[in-house]
């Protein structure tokens, strides 16, 4: 006798597949995505929603294979685009991965979350030292959400990239003055106070990433060489 579940038509077996999804109920979601494909190997939602569920159990490459046969029946499907680039950051195919979110600008300019796929796209060409590009692509985010801390954190560490110390800290302080306790944004403020020399100014801005982090080993190691090259300093003067 066939299970209820088998009998269901593929709307069902979609909403509850969904259910399940959110429930992180990961490998059984994929196996109600999976009896419809097998019926309807062509089901886009249940191609991608399975990736989706691959994609939450870290399963990168299999994801990629469901995005990909998304795009190939639906170039225009800007969710398979955006999942795509995530799941090739995630295995450090970053130009990539840059590429994708490109897409997704391209299909959905106005989109509810492109200010979230520029900031993605800042970071792939931040991490692989294109300072520049990715200060026009967190320009791009936070000009569409001024109050997203990490897009203002994320440029003052591209401006550090490039030397511009000053721009660094005032993007820094931006970030914590959206969230002061986001402790990623004193560590770069500490970077670029270490970098004028001010070392006093640094050393506390480490401090406050270790209150926040005690495990911070970066935080520790510069606090360390910040102290070292202040008492060197005052050894100068005397």
């Amino acid at each position: 006798m066939r299970s209820s579940a088998k009998r269901k038509n593929p709307e069902k077996l979609i909403i509850e597949g969904i259910a399940l999804f959110n429930l992180k109920k990961y490998n059984e979601a994929i196996e109600y995505f999976d009896r419809i494909l097998k019926v309807d190997p062509k089901n886009v939602d249940a191609l991608f929603n399975k990736g989706r569920a691959l994609h939450n159990l870290h399963k990168f490459n299999a994801a990629l294979t469901c995005y990909d046969n998304v795009l190939r029946m639906d170039p225009g499907h800007s969710k398979a685009w955006r999942w795509k680039g995530f799941a090739l950051r995630s295995l450090e195919r970053f130009e990539e991965a840059s590429r994708c979110f490109d897409k997704e600008i391209e299909l959905e300019p106005d989109g509810d979350y492109v200010w979230y796929i520029w900031h993605n796209k800042g970071q792939m060409v931040h991490i692989m030292d294109q300072f520049e590009n990715a200060l026009q692509c967190y320009d791009h985010a936070i000009k569409l959400y001024p109050e997203h801390a990490d897009a203002w954190y994320c440029r003052g560490l591209a401006s550090y990239g490039i030397n511009k110390y000053d721009e660094a800290i005032k993007c820094c302080e931006k970030a914590l003055e959206i969230e002061p306790d986001y402790f990623h944004a004193w560590y770069g403020k500490g970077l670029a106070l270490h970098s004028q020399n001010n070392y006093e100014e640094a050393i506390k801005c480490y401090e406050k990433v270790i209150e926040n982090d005690p495990m911070h080993i970066d935080a520790w190691f510069n606090k360390t060489i910040a102290n070292r090259s202040l008492e060197h300093l005052k050894k100068r003067k005397i």
